[in-house]
């Protein structure tokens, strides 16, 4: 028998529910969809607010000055170029 997961639809289904079984399966069936496509939206929105505020923190840790992330161009002896990212060793 099909549920509804959430208790924001349960109350939903509950207010909606009639004394004819037939509309009340198309009903449930209805929120069932609804409130799946609800949790795969709501996730998707957690989950893109949490990589956007983690790309802030390490943008934000890649631009100082004293960042693990200094861009480091070298020449080579063929006469290419190396570009890394490379810990300065500060010996103290």
């Amino acid at each position: 028998m099909p549920r509804l997961k959430l208790n924001r639809f349960r109350k939903l289904y509950k207010s909606l529910k009639t004394p004819w079984k037939p509309l009340n399966w198309l009903i449930l069936g209805y929120l069932i969809g609804i409130e799946n496509r609800y949790i795969e939206i709501v996730s998707k929105q957690t989950v893109d607010t949490a990589i956007e505020d983690y790309l802030d923190e390490m943008e934000d840790k890649m631009y100082e000055e004293d960042s693990i992330f200094n861009a480091q161009v070298e020449e080579t002896e063929d006469g290419g170029w190396t570009i890394g990212y490379y810990p300065e060793k500060k010996d103290g």
